[in-house]
């Protein structure tokens, strides 16, 4: 997907961020890139500020002034999945979308955004897509039940202004799939039957008009004031010329065919840039295949499009020595990295042919080889004594896809097979580069999935996704035993530091293994987290990467109750880690990202908590003494679940603040707490390129205040059996205890007495009232006074009664 940017560029949302580009009718060029956690599934540009739509992190705003230094300078990340939205530039309003949700933002300087109104539909409609023109909003949804049902809503907010709903079309029947709205007409892609042209003024459509004869399913639509563009399955591109009354009829079909599958098109000047990914099925579940851009000129149809490659394959393994990285690229190969603070350039690459693929990698740093399983090519011992030029020195074909590997010695390796009967792991003689051969193996009986290695004396760990965690001993290479029973957890990764084994699952989490006894492995402990796809391990930290959901840092200075210190945001698929002095390397996606992270646990200075004792709800007040440090713009707080002892989801957490906290700023209060639970605030630092740092953290429980709630509405006025809300909390007592709620009027007289029993583990409740006193007579206008009392509560509040 892209979105017009001034002086004839756009920005491609990514899987990692987004791209700043310029297309002519001859080159497309990329001027820069921002990375940021989530995947961006849209973009809004206005002036120079864009803001990025970027799924369950929210909205993020950068600032593109330079094109080749994207920065962060704000966002919002506590609405839910952000997927669409647009920017209405006369009244500077942002609309953002979920699934079922449009939120409304002012914009109160670039990057600032203040929630203006929400309207969330009860229906059950998806929202599909967001455009703006002027200062409206045009909203693009369907409701699958109880029958096909697509809407088309207008929306207006003029400056300063709540958000006005002008009208609402609705058609049965259309498989809506996107939306462009370039003047009066909205164009509409509705899937097998095309393009549908809709007259936003007189609010009628006019028939759809097919593409292809009607064959072929349109996913994606752009228009500007003389063409309409649209992209499809089957490779299908199609342009049309607007003419007729508003341009709503589309005539001159022009189809091609893209590269490859395209999912989105936009018109940039006289240009449209499509979006494709690769159509062939991946080849195992976490393949990542090639993606394009490919920019065609709209004037001369009939000229072949451009393309320009965008991304491929995904970093499985990294491993760091003497200043370099070595990364196995799925599908890219070998690929070595300078590791540098100043200079993270590629040095080398020894990319695969066929359809084999780099599934894995280990070190033989003495002999300057890199052993690299290569899917159906089996193993490649490559020389990188020169990594400018690295070369296979030669090769072994097991039986089976060659997985994984593990280094063991400088005369013996070890690999794991998958497919089915071929199953299993094979030790190799390796003394001799130019001839590795096979040894010893075990088969698919005891051996099904193997992901990874970890070896201590003469013992290999193998992490198996079927079977979990199996022991195997190698005292005689030749003929390996199973040592014990698998753990029966499906495993994914490990790593071994000294006896402490971590081991990454599926669904049970990271465990923490004592193999100082191989025949009678120890459980430690297990830190609760979703699947886990890699670890690392230095000094008295572990690191498991988590694909989308980042990297959790983990405290191991007591590996019998580790302590999960929080999420390292990392853009893309995050799936193995190195270390290398104080920078950890994290391998994601297409790439490596650097981060700055000491092994060595240092705590964290405490936060100030603590809640308001006036206040019905928990509010907790946050307050720190910590400067901002150096190149940071500002503050942001995060709440999580739990002490870091009990565990914490593997997730960044809510942040407390709706912007980021200017840097003078000491002090933020949480409304948004609930009572009787424990919190975890961190304090992080935010930095311009989206990157952060955790300043200070603190816990707190938050406690009950007994006591009543803000009467609603007040005024009160008793129509149509409108009823008055008195809202309070009770402390936690025994079950057949009850409250009393009392009714006076200006003049102290009890008018009305309504009972009720309290929850019987204390907690929130609500009475209500009908304005009427004890003998059923409709009270007068004036002051009253409401009084409740009770186990551990005693309070009042004053309302006005309006007839």
């Amino acid at each position: 997907m892209s979105v017009g940017a001034p002086g004839g560029t756009y920005l491609a949302p990514t899987r990692t961020g987004v791209e700043f580009r310029g297309a002519t009718a001859v080159s497309d060029t990329l001027f820069g890139a921002f990375r940021t956690a989530g995947i961006v599934e849209e973009v809004a540009w206005t002036g120079r500020t864009a803001y990025l739509f970027a799924g369950e992190h929210g909205i993020v705003a950068v600032d593109a002034s330079d094109s080749t230094n994207l920065t962060a300078i704000g966002g919002h990340d506590h609405l839910g999945v952000i997927r669409h939205g647009a920017f209405a530039p006369s009244s500077a309003t942002l609309a953002a979308a979920t699934d079922g949700a449009l939120y409304f933002f002012h914009e109160r300087s670039p990057g600032a955004l203040d929630l203006i109104d929400t309207r969330a539909y009860t229906d059950e409609r998806r929202l599909v897509r967001v455009q703006a023109r002027a200062d409206s909003f045009l909203v693009l949804s369907y409701r699958s039940s109880p029958t096909l049902r697509m809407f088309l809503t207008l929306y207006r907010v003029r400056a300063g202004a709540a958000p006005e709903s002008l009208w609402e079309f609705q058609a049965n029947g259309y498989p809506v799939q996107d939306l462009a709205w370039p003047d009066a007409i909205a164009f509409v892609a509705v899937g097998i039957l095309g393009i549908l042209p809709v007259d936003t003024e007189t609010r009628l459509a006019a028939p759809a008009v097919t593409v292809g004869g009607g064959t072929q399913f349109v996913r994606d639509v752009d228009a500007n004031g003389s063409s309409v563009i649209a992209v499809g399955e089957a490779r299908t591109y199609a342009q049309f010329t607007r003419s007729g009354l508003k341009g709503r009829s589309l005539i001159s079909e022009v189809d091609r065919l893209t590269a490859i599958d395209p999912f989105a098109v936009s018109l940039i000047g006289g240009l449209s840039v499509i979006s494709e990914d690769e159509q062939a099925p991946p080849l195992e579940p976490d393949e990542v295949g090639s993606s394009l851009i490919e920019v065609r000129d709209v004037s001369q149809p009939a000229l072949p499009g451009r393309t320009a490659t965008t991304g491929s394959g995904r970093v499985r393994r990294v491993a760091v020595d003497a200043g370099l990285a070595y990364v196995a690229d799925y599908t890219g190969g070998l690929r070595i990295y300078r590791v540098d603070s100043a200079d993270t350039s590629l040095v080398g690459a020894l990319p695969l042919t066929g359809i084999s693929r780099a599934y894995d990698l280990a070190l033989d740093p003495a002999r300057h080889l890199v052993y690299l399983a290569a899917g159906t090519a089996g193993v490649l011992l490559v020389d990188v004594t020169n990594p400018a030029s690295p070369a296979v020195a030669g090769s072994v074909l097991p039986q089976g896809i060659t997985v994984s590997v593990g280094a063991i010695s400088s005369s013996l390796a070890v690999v794991g097979r998958r497919g089915g009967g071929s199953a299993g792991i094979s030790f190799l003689d390796v003394a001799n580069p130019a001839a590795p051969a096979e040894r010893g193996k075990l088969g698919a009986s005891s051996v099904q999935d193997p992901r990874a290695f970890a070896v201590r004396d003469t013992v290999l760990f193998v992490a198996d996704e079927l079977l979990g965690l199996v022991s195997v001993g190698f005292g005689n290479p030749d003929a390996p035993v199973v040592i014990g029973f698998p753990s029966g957890v499906g495993a994914s990764d490990l790593d071994l530091l000294g006896t402490r084994l971590l081991v990454g699952t599926g669904s049970a989490g990271v465990q923490v293994v004592d193999v100082t006894n191989p025949v009678s492995l120890n459980l430690l402990a297990t830190v609760p987290s979703p699947p886990v796809f890699g670890l690392a391990q230095l000094g008295q930290t572990g690191i498991a990467l988590l694909g989308d959901g980042g990297a959790l840092a983990i405290d191991l200075r007591v590996p019998s109750a580790p302590l999960v210190r929080g999420v390292i945001q990392v853009p893309g698929f995050s799936r193995d880690a190195a270390w290398t002095g104080d920078t950890l390397l994290i391998a994601e996606s297409l790439g490596l990202e650097r981060y700055r992270a000491s092994a060595v646990v240092g705590i964290d200075p405490a936060l100030s908590l603590a809640t308001e004792p006036g206040s019905l709800l928990p509010r907790v007040r946050i307050a720190w003494s910590q400067t901002l440090p150096a190149g940071a713009i500002g503050w942001n707080i995060y709440r999580e679940t739990g002490s870091p002892a009990e565990g914490l989801a593997a997730a960044p957490g809510a942040r407390v603040n709706d912007s980021i906290l200017a840097p003078a700023v000491r002090a933020a209060i949480d409304g948004r707490a609930q009572a009787a639970v424990t919190y975890r605030y961190r304090l992080e630092a935010f930095f311009p390129d989206g990157s952060s740092l955790e300043v200070a953290e603190g816990v707190i429980y938050t406690g009950s205040n007994a006591a009543l709630g803000r009467v609603y509405p007040n005024p009160y006025r008793p129509r149509n059996g409108q009823m008055l809300q008195i809202p309070y909390r009770v402390l936690s007592i025994d079950g057949g205890k009850s409250i009393e709620l009392r009714v006076f009027d200006a003049g102290g007289r009890l008018v009305r007495r309504i009972s009720g029993p309290a929850p019987p583990g204390g907690g929130f409740g609500s009475l209500a009232w009908d304005g009427r006193d004890d003998r059923g007579r409709l009270l007068a206008d004036g002051v009253y006074f409401v009084k409740m009392k009770g186990p551990g509560i005693d309070d009042a509040r004053q309302l006005i009664l309006l007839r």
